[in-house]
């Protein structure tokens, strides 16, 4: 098993909000979040329709057993880190970025949601700018990967929009089993510019956990 503990240092700080891993107990209260909901019951923005569970038992668990799970099969060949997005101390979404065989593909693909109350302030653009600063400026990042759900992620396709991704082509996808147009984004590293300042800390230890060199 990879030792993946100095990813529990990351930090990402912009303006408004703290990106980091969060402890069971964080993570608890982000499920609860998400069960307050994240989205209209008859949309679906995501590729799996995971909120569709929100309001079943047991969904706290698998929610934090999601997150683990993600740190535990953890390998610099194929990684997906997870972090939890602080307002003011208390958790308000998610923003994962992964990465296939880094090392050598220098792409990475990002996924992101917030609770309906942090909706409609910007605070989307602040967590993708946070991350693609991270894949960009201090992992070498060449490419960037992301998409959007016709029908319910119309804030996700402006968010992508501001940070510059530009439409690679389309495919589709079945959330609920009835098919979806899912539209592909790329952003290339030479287009990046953050629109917000971004701190990261605690990043050089984690190098050889991304497959990245310093």
């Amino acid at each position: 098993m990879t030792d993946i503990s100095a990813l529990y240092a990351l930090r990402l700080r912009t303006p408004r909000l703290e990106l980091r891993l969060g402890d069971p107990q964080e993570l608890e209260g982000l499920a609860e979040v998400a069960a307050a909901g994240i989205h209209p019951p008859e949309e679906m923005p995501f590729a799996v329709a995971w909120t569709d569970g929100s309001s079943e038992p047991g969904f706290a668990e698998r929610f934090v057993a999601f997150h683990e799970e993600a740190l535990a099969s953890w390998a610099p060949e194929r990684w997906t880190l997870n972090l939890l997005a602080f307002r003011d101390g208390l958790p308000v979404g998610a923003q994962g970025i992964s990465g296939t065989s880094f090392a050598t593909e220098r792409t990475i693909e990002t996924g992101s949601w917030l609770g309906a109350q942090s909706q409609g302030l910007g605070l989307g653009t602040e967590m993708r700018a946070a991350v693609l600063e991270l894949a960009f400026e201090r992992l070498g990042a060449h490419t960037a990967r992301s998409g959007w759900l016709e029908g319910g992620a119309a804030q996700s396709a402006r968010v992508s929009a501001k940070l510059g991704y530009r439409e690679v082509g389309t495919g589709v996808l079945q959330p609920r089993g009835e098919p979806v147009v899912h539209h592909d984004l790329v952003l290339e590293r030479a287009a990046w510019r953050t629109p917000v300042e971004v701190e990261i800390e605690g990043v050089a230890t984690c190098l050889p956990l991304f497959g990245a060199s310093a």
